[in-house]
């Protein structure tokens, strides 16, 4: 009787922890916060297995170009237009664009600044190749991961708060000052929340696209990079000169007039004078 006793004991703690095992699974299965509330958090946890069976975090990364594109002064126009009209074709962002004409003292340049999807980079630098011919290349690249996590953060924190705020104000529980104060909160934490969101679209702007900044500027003949460039240059300059002092000259003269009306009354009486004064000494 008393093994009897014992058998089922035994069996009864296996139950039991069978129940407690179950219970703990499915609380592992079904987690209490939404995934989708906390992007960064869930990619974080996520992560990429490596060859040393590491998880490995996501790196959000901002890459810019910088490019310096040369052509003619008369094709100069036509290539900024080109890939203008590429880059809408393609689907990029253009964040800023101008375009300078020839005047007397500067040549004709453009400046283009935009944001395009890394797979549609290499298409965008092989038409801008087609059209002029790229001088300067420069690449740089800047770790955003942290400001990405941290907005995520606090956007996942803010969300709760808000959520908690409209419970509390369905239920209507507590005194009319109590809703008052419920709800000039919820209005703080949705504004920030706003706030955080739009932050996020622009860290995702900068490092789901590439910002490539073009600058368009025409070739320099010979003369004007050589040994005679000190030479061309003063020549362009001969007409600038020559006005300059004209200019000087008017000046002087407008300066002086006004005196002269003094001054030469004063050149004719002033001697007269000093002889009348000597004669009258000597007699």
């Amino acid at each position: 009787m008393v093994k009897k006793l014992m058998i089922f004991g035994i069996i009864g703690l296996l139950l039991i922890g069978g129940c407690s095992k179950k219970e703990v699974s499915q609380k592992a299965i079904m987690p209490d916060e939404s995934p989708a509330e906390a992007p960064a958090v869930r990619e974080l946890e996520k992560g990429e297995l490596g060859s040393g069976g590491n998880v490995e975090s996501k790196r959000y990364i901002a890459i810019r170009h910088q490019l310096v594109v040369e052509t003619t002064e008369s094709e100069l126009p036509k290539t900024w237009e080109s890939v203008n009209e590429f880059c809408v074709s393609i689907g990029c962002d253009i964040v800023e664009s101008s375009i300078n004409k020839k005047t007397s003292y500067t040549p004709p340049s453009g400046s283009l600044v935009v944001r395009v999807v890394p797979k549609d980079l290499s298409r965008l630098l092989e038409h801008i190749n087609k059209v002029g011919n790229i001088v300067t290349h420069t690449t740089e690249s800047e770790d955003k991961t942290s400001d990405v996590i941290d907005v995520e953060a606090k956007i996942k924190n803010l969300t709760e708060l808000r959520n908690r705020l409209r419970s509390m104000l369905a239920t209507r529980t507590g005194s009319l000052k109590d809703v008052v104060e419920v709800e000039r909160e919820l209005s703080r934490a949705q504004s920030e929340l706003d706030s955080l969101v739009a932050t996020r679209k622009a860290l995702a702007n900068e490092t789901n696209k590439v910002a490539v900044s073009i600058e368009f500027r025409s070739e320099q003949s010979i003369a004007e990079t050589g040994a005679f460039a000190p030479i061309v240059s003063a020549w362009h300059e001969i007409g600038y000169i020559f006005a300059s002092s004209i200019a000087v000259a008017i000046t002087f003269i407008v300066a002086v007039v006004p005196w002269l009306f003094l001054i030469v009354p004063g050149i004719w009486f002033v001697p007269k004078l000093v002889r009348k004064l000597f004669r009258k000494r000597t007699h």
